[in-house]
């Protein structure tokens, strides 16, 4: 027997109202309350988490369903393989501990709103500019180096035979000097999007970050280098990069979110800064 938290009135277990003043007992008085963020099992009747301060509930509602078809799945699974509906539990719904993601009428997934082409666009000008500035050591060395290689003229030994001097091949010390300053563009492209808070440089200027929608943590280097390299890779399909280097754009202005493949891949999502809703920025 347990007894109201409103009333004091006694009630057994799987009682859902109080006969005396109505209270929900489902949502008031929990049997074997958990917290849906650490897991944590509490006594009867316990509300909130002394660890976080999240409102407990019950091990049923934290059962990831389909929000369309209502099956269970277990965790890891996304979305529905019928009909593509979000698989998320009822917990998550009901006290929003993952912030970033709302449904629309279908009872699709729908994560941040879709962030400004305008400034996706200056941000992504801005990092051009960044990537450009740290190549032009690059580019002086290896101007340098090739100018070297085709202005020397050979020399010639007593029989008449052409050779080049030792002396004649410090050009290629600028071109391998080139090729190591190389990398710092490069690594720029790879890493630039996890930067600090999922921020480039552009992005940063812009008010714009990459969120990881997962765990709803800002972007790492890691999901920056693999959103890069995809991007890459579908740029350069042979014979077809004329019709693949519009892919991206195209499915920018296209998809809902603003999610390119790249995005899809690395499960990420340009964002704007004052939309973001966890850690502080």
């Amino acid at each position: 027997m347990y007894n109201c938290p409103n009333c004091q009135t006694p009630f057994e277990t799987g009682t859902k109202f109080c006969s005396s003043c109505g209270m929900s007992l489902e949502k008031e008085f929990l049997i074997n309350p958990v917290c849906p963020k650490c897991h944590a099992h509490y006594p009867d009747g316990t509300k909130y988490c002394d660890a976080d301060g999240s409102r407990l509930t019950t091990e049923s509602m934290l059962v990831p369903k389909c929000v369309r078809c209502g099956t269970e799945y277990p965790e890891g699974v996304r979305f529905c393989p019928s009909d593509g509906g979000a698989v998320i539990s009822e917990a998550f719904r009901q006290y929003q501990q993952t912030p970033n993601i709302t449904y629309n009428a279908s009872g699709s997934m729908q994560v941040y709103p879709k962030a400004n082409l305008g400034s996706r666009f200056v941000a992504a000008l801005l990092d051009g500019l960044v990537g450009l500035g740290l190549s032009i050591p690059s580019i002086i060395l290896l101007v340098i180096g090739i100018t070297m290689s085709t202005s020397h003229s050979c020399s010639y030994d007593s029989y008449g035979y052409p050779y080049r001097s030792p002396s004649g091949d410090g050009y290629i010390v600028f071109i391998v000097l080139a090729v190591l300053l190389f990398a710092l563009p490069l690594t720029y492209a790879f890493i630039k999007d996890g930067l600090g808070r999922g921020q480039s440089i552009g992005k940063k200027a812009m008010g714009l970050m990459i969120v990881h929608l997962d765990d709803n943590t800002p972007c790492t280097k890691g999901k920056s280098a693999l959103r890069y390299l995809i991007s890459g890779l579908i740029n350069i399909v042979p014979y077809l990069n004329f019709l693949t280097m519009w892919i991206e754009p195209i499915m920018v202005l296209a998809t809902e979110d603003g999610r390119k493949a790249a995005d899809f891949a690395a499960h990420t999502q340009v964002i704007e800064v004052q939309h973001y809703k966890g850690e502080n920025i």
